[in-house]
């Protein structure tokens, strides 16, 4: 709408308005461009990029005992830590599927819901669900057999687990929720804090979770969010145990609808998208994660043409390890346009995935700038931005695509409270945080040193199993 004044009143956008006399704006004043805060669709709140434990880029199935490297550190450390980089970039909601520390994961929860209201940022706080394959996509048995003796024993006491029941991790949901939900939220900004059904995929969660979880959600309008049809052997799992369609018998227990978001989705089918379209589902796009973790590309064009609703999420693995929202983006729209000179993506159409992504994180619309609501407003320094570009000759959409990043985010505010101001995240104190996570892991290389022989010969065995099919039988 060009030149304005934003009003605030508590927190809350009280008037927007042309001014009167842009030419009286001082030229900081006159360089600053306000839009909705960005969303990470899907994450993990890692304040550790994992290669720096040893966890490598590699086939997902391959990277996720390596993950075990990791130093032990305090919940609310690392998850205060990867929110204020969210913060620092723009980022005012996010998906967080905890991954649990292997404390009590009610405490952890609560830890991780103190770390959001510090840092200032809504938080869809989506807790992981499991009760099978937790060594390999499949018979567990044939997996330990190609290790020696020794080994299957030490890979079941690191990897193994033993979950409880499926009603009982539903109800652990509902007190975390209890514990970490405003009982009374904001009429206006609603709650920092929304919990959510985690099954972490179908391959890791038996019928009886599924179901119970899909019940669930129906009964209490819970949102769920899970990892889906992430990379080839996760789809080949999936077309040997569900001949009638993992999707199909999906739909059938109701556990699609618009209260689902599903994280990655590279292999899904052309009719498998119509289906998810149909029930409302979100999708999650995770571009950077996809390609690091050799997963593929997710078929972003025929998503949309099936009519799926789109977001983008950084996983904890952007591309150049920094959780830079714009980059990702950016990344996003070059490698979803087409090649050649027709049906491409337009900087419009990606910007506008923010909004989908907003609706996963806190079940509700939103991501508006406009009078009488809470103050949800990122500031970027324009001018910064652009000072070497010819004026005028490309949209806001375009220029935002082309040079958005964390260096130009000025100031951040989440429902009503400033959470950045001149580039520094005002919750919580980065610099010690960062000290707190250093000092770990430089006390703990030696559990990185004694594990990792172990977590090497695992990966070994993995790619004699997924090798030889034994996934699919």
């Amino acid at each position: 709408m060009g030149p304005a004044t934003i009003a605030l009143n508590h927190g809350v956008i009280e008037a927007i308005a042309p001014m009167a006399n842009p030419s009286a704006l001082t030229t900081a004043q006159s360089d600053h461009l306000a839009l909705p805060p960005l969303v990470n669709a899907h994450d993990h709140g890692r304040s550790l990029a994992p290669f720096t434990y040893g966890a490598f880029d590699q086939a997902l199935e391959l990277w996720l005992p390596a993950l075990k490297l990791q130093p032990t550190l305090s919940v609310y450390t690392a998850t205060a830590l990867a929110l204020a980089g969210m913060a620092r970039s723009g980022v005012g909601a996010a998906v967080h599927c905890h991954v649990g520390a292997g404390g009590d994961l009610l405490a952890e929860s609560v830890q991780v819901a103190q770390a959001a209201r510090d840092v200032g940022i809504r938080l869809a706080l989506a807790v992981p669900m499991r009760d099978r394959h937790s060594l390999v996509y499949g018979d567990a048995e044939r997996l330990l057999a190609l290790l020696s003796p020794e080994d299957r024993q030490q890979v079941r006491a690191v990897w193994e687990a033993s979950p409880p029941s499926a009603q009982a991790q539903v109800d652990r949901v509902h007190a975390i929720a209890a514990a970490c939900e405003l009982a009374e939220p904001d009429a206006l900004s609603g709650d920092l804090i929304n919990v959510q059904y985690c099954p972490w995929g179908p391959q890791w969660c038996s019928h009886e979770l599924l179901e119970a979880i899909a019940t669930a959600s129906a009964t209490t309008g819970r949102r769920i969010h899970t990892h889906f049809l992430e990379t080839r052997y996760q789809r080949e799992w999936a077309d040997a145990h569900y001949p009638q369609g993992l999707v199909q018998y999906l739909d059938e227990i109701g556990f699609l609808s618009p209260r689902l978001t599903i994280a990655h989705g590279v292999w899904l089918r052309p009719a498998e998208m119509e289906l998810l379209a149909e029930r409302g589902v979100i999708v999650s796009i995770n571009t950077s994660s996809n390609l690091r973790l050799r997963s593929g590309i997710a078929p972003y064009h025929a998503m949309r043409d099936a009519g799926m609703a789109i977001a983008f999420g950084l996983d904890g693995m952007a591309i150049n390890n920094k959780d830079d929202a714009f980059e990702e983006l950016r990344l996003n729209y070059h490698l979803h346009c087409q090649p050649g000179m027709d049906g491409n993506l337009t900087p419009s159409e990606v910007l506008a995935t923010q909004t989908h992504g907003f609706t996963a994180v806190t079940n509700r619309s939103g991501g508006v700038i406009e009078p009488g609501q809470a103050a949800d407003i990122l500031v970027v320094n324009y001018g910064a931005m652009i000072q070497d570009v010819v004026p005028d000759i490309g949209s806001l959409e375009l220029m935002l695509l082309m040079r958005g990043a964390v260096d130009y985010v000025e100031s951040l505010w989440v429902a009503g409270r400033q959470v950045v101001d001149r580039g520094k995240v005002l919750g919580v104190d980065v610099p010690t945080l960062q000290a707190e996570v250093q000092a770990a892991v430089r006390s703990q290389a030696h559990k990185v040193y004694s594990l990792q022989p172990l977590v090497q010969r695992y990966q070994q065995a993995l790619r004699q199993f997924y090798g030889h099919g034994m996934h699919q039988q």
